[in-house]
């Protein structure tokens, strides 16, 4: 990629001059240029400049601070422009070009159209008449309905002498009323009504009360020019990060996708960047935070939804992350090498269980370290090594099942059969054990050892190529975890970081594994693991770990991805989730040798509300899609054969806790789905206190007409009784085993083969088989570190460990006995 440079304008503008002040003419087109690469003070030299064309490139947006009054013509043709209002700044523009810019919608074309009052053709189109309306016809009835709005329902609220704080209250609360009581148009262009709606509210307010209201710095920057920006809330520092809707706050540094919890007392807590994630925290939680070991009392925040428009590009935060869509143009741009960890020797301090700290040196065997950095540079002391019987802190349930009966075949393992068991079934009356092995502190801020706020969201065993090239029977001890800014690979039985991936502002939410083909320069196809990542920017990554390469990226949405998952019938079909309410399923295509991929979107699902877990049906991967979202639980019809690429869910399935739905409850917020065979779904709604066990075929059987179906409950498995949501649980097939955290750090197991088998529906909640308590390990300097929110939880098909990932930066990985 060449740098700007003076000689270079001079080489490719025209007419050919020695002076940058008479060029008219500029073409920097395919010259893989990203938003650093446009530096305002050589280009602003340009005064006589007419027309620029700087197609082909990377941006994904124009410097703000680039004045050509004399510019005409640009051209911006395929490039990753998501933002238009930058361009407000060319007053004369009367040609602008914007195809194949992924990111743009309709309700950005209108932007332009008010932004720039001499534009006519827009991406080859005339664009005058319907310019003109959008200017004068449709901004005089926006004012209209604004301050009729005003006149109805505020002016008389307004004290007769009302001081500053009084207007400025009411100034809030009057552009929030007109943002979603105005409605005008299409609602393809809500985006822009809003946006417009809210720009006329506040002059309004500033003509006949003298009230400013707040506005972001580029709201404030297109005021001088007669214009306003696309209304964003300001993303605050990362040290000041707002707690979200998904947790509680372990510190002043907690992760912006989960909620402080404080007392009825205390105020509620804001800070200027929030989460994505939907509120459901509620003020009667205090009990059991205390429990987990943190701060008593925690009260409701307000929902941030709104706040994931704040998110911005990793381009425009980290230019040294860039989008892999040019990737024959700029391979270096694409791909980013993973950090490697050292020896798992060198790992860092211990954490020692404080019951056995008195051990003798001789005695130690396995390191139970907390991984902090991975970097060469920064290269950790020689962990402190402590027997395996100093985690052995687990204490059986005094709700023990009894011992189960022999084993039946029956109808639940029909299905399983047909399916293929990953392993085979245990035949031994004797529970699962499973103990403590390893405490890992490895996505911490900085690489700091004292970072116990990073909150860890999600954790996949890769899957085991076996030697026919598949992956199906095999177990792995590989295990892919994300939190904070990183995403890392852990081998379960030594404990080391084998890879950690860094996305700096970056928050990673979900994660998926796949195996691909990769295609060799001899066209020989060899069978890898891939796993994608994605959270906060909208972006999902794309990482192949042997190679120790993040090899691509491509944006799935402007707001924050939530769920991923990948199709076992097609290894390159992904589908997202994100906080738009959109489930959208991409094809990121085959790979070779120099890692160039192509994505496409092949279908796009409605989901009205968050989805926060996707599941294929394993009896008809491509042709059902199970989402699990913060209003229900959806099917989804994904055959691609059917003409439509937008659909809404065909079915909405009931759960008997719905019928006891109250005002304060999340009951319909579905925060766990997993299949335990082909035919057995397991599920929890948040608060729910239990688990449903149900069948997936005689649910579909009892459809009648109606688009809600009520589901045939199997089993209820009893469950932690408290309120936090979005705690997942996760299944073994092979083992017919359950696992699901709680609040307290505990691990509720469930061995179900006995009501699987029975086939019987049984009205008897079922209590745990075991409750695996949290080992309460010593780090020095911090003492004895108390149990916290389980956010997620793995098993290896084989069930030879089982991973849990905290909301105190820590991985606990467990092992068979």
């Amino acid at each position: 990629m060449p740098t700007i440079t003076e000689k270079l304008l001079l080489e490719r503008g025209r007419p050919k001059s020695t002076q940058l002040e008479k060029i008219k003419s500029l073409n920097l087109s395919d010259l893989s240029l990203v938003n650093a690469d446009l530096d305002s003070t050589l280009l602003r030299r340009l005064t006589s400049l007419e027309e620029l064309d700087v197609s082909g490139n990377l941006l994904t947006e124009l410097p703000a601070s680039l004045p050509l009054p004399a510019l005409r013509r640009l051209n911006c043709a395929n490039n990753q422009l998501e933002e238009v209002t930058s361009l407000k700044q060319f007053r004369m523009l009367e040609e602008l070009s914007l195809e194949d810019n992924l990111y743009m919608t309709i309700s950005d074309s209108y932007k332009l159209m008010f932004l720039l009052p001499k534009l006519r053709r827009l991406s080859g189109k005339e664009i005058t008449s319907t310019a003109n309306h959008v200017r004068f016809v449709a901004s005089e009835e926006l004012s209209r309905r604004v301050s009729s709005l005003w006149e109805r329902s505020f002016q008389e609220r307004l004290p007769s002498s009302p001081s500053a704080a009084q207007a400025r209250v009411l100034g809030k609360e009057f552009v929030k009323a007109a943002e979603t009581q105005v409605k005008y148009g299409a609602s393809s262009l809500s985006d822009y009504t809003k946006w417009r709606v809210k720009m006329i509210a506040r002059e309004l307010l500033s003509s006949r009360l003298g009230v400013q209201c707040e506005a972001s710095s580029e709201e404030e920057d297109l005021s001088k020019c007669e214009s306003g920006s696309d209304v964003r809330e300001e993303a605050g520092s990362e040290q000041n990060r707002v707690p979200a809707a998904k947790r509680k706050e372990i510190s002043s540094e907690s992760s912006p996708r989960k909620k402080t919890c404080l007392s009825a007392a205390d105020d509620i807590t804001q800070s200027a960047e929030r989460s994505p994630r939907r509120c459901v925290r509620f003020e009667n939680v205090s009990t059991a935070t205390d429990k987990a070991g943190l701060s008593p009392g925690v009260k409701l925040q307000e929902s941030p939804r709104k706040s994931v428009q704040s998110l911005r590009s990793p381009r425009k935060i980290d230019q040294s992350q860039q989008s892999p869509m040019k990737a024959a143009q700029s391979q270096q741009n694409s791909r980013k090498t993973v950090q490697q960890q050292q020896s798992p020797n060198k790992s860092i301090t211990s954490l020692r269980s404080p019951k056995k700290a008195e051990h003798s040196e001789q005695s130690l065997r396995k390191p139970v370290a907390i991984k902090e950095s991975p970097r060469k540079a920064d290269r950790p002391k020689a962990a402190v090594s402590q027997p395996d019987s100093s985690l052995d802190t687990l204490r059986k349930s005094p709700r023990k099942r009894q011992e189960k009966e022999p084993a039946k075949k029956g109808q639940g393992e029909e299905g399983e059969e047909e399916q293929g068991s990953r392993t085979p079934r245990r035949t031994s009356k004797d529970p699962i054990t499973m103990r403590p092995l390893h405490f890992l502190q490895c996505h911490s801020k900085q690489n700091s050892p004292d970072d116990f706020s990073t909150q860890l969201w999600a954790c996949a065993f890769e899957p085991r190529i076996d030697s026919s090239g598949g992956s199906r029977g095999h177990s792995s001890r590989t295990v892919a975890t994300c939190g904070g800014e990183s995403v890392c690979i852990i081998d379960c039985e030594t404990g080391s970081v084998l890879n950690k991936y860094k996305v700096s502002g970056e928050e990673f939410f979900c994660l998926a594994w796949s195996m691909m083909t990769l295609l060799t320069g001899d066209g020989r196809g060899h069978r890898v693991s891939v796993l994608a990542a994605a959270g906060r920017r909208g972006v999902v990554k794309l990482i192949h770990p042997k190679a120790s390469l993040a090899y691509g990226e491509f944006r799935a949405s402007r707001r924050a991805v939530s769920t991923l998952c990948f199709s076992p019938a097609q290894e390159s079909f992904l589908f997202t989730g994100t906080y738009d309410k959109k489930i959208i399923l991409w094809d990121i295509g085959g790979l070779d040798c120099e890692y160039k991929f192509k994505v496409s979107q092949l279908l796009i699902l409605e989901a009205a509300s968050i989805p926060l877990h996707l599941r294929l049906v394993p009896s008809a991967p491509e042709h059902h899609l199970l989402a699990g979202c913060e209003d229900g639980l959806l099917l989804f019809d994904i055959q691609l054969s059917k003409n439509q690429l937008k659909r809404s869910s065909e079915l909405e399935f009931q759960f008997p806790v719905y019928k006891k739905e109250e005002e304060e409850n999340e009951f319909r917020l579905i925060d766990s789905l997993s299949f335990l065979s082909n035919d057995i779904v397991v599920s929890k709604s948040a608060m729910q206190g239990s688990i449903y066990l149900w069948s997936w075929s005689k649910t579909l059987a009892s459809r009648r007409k109606s688009r809600e179906v009520e589901v045939e409950i199997l089993a209820e498995l009893q469950w932690s009784s408290t309120e936090l949501p979005y705690i997942s649980l996760s299944t073994c097939p092979g083992e017919d085993y359950v696992v699901c955290g709680d609040e307290k750090g505990d691990l509720w197991t469930y061995e179900v083969s006995q009501c699987l088998r029975a086939g019987a529906k049984t009205d008897k909640m079922i209590p745990p088989t075991q409750i695996l308590e949290w080992p309460v390990p010593n780090r020095k300097g911090h003492g004895p570190i108390a149990g916290t929110s389980v956010n997620s939880v793995a098993m290896d098909p084989e069930l030879q460990y089982l991973v849990a990932l905290t909301d105190k930066n820590i991985a606990a990985v467990w092992r068979r006995a």
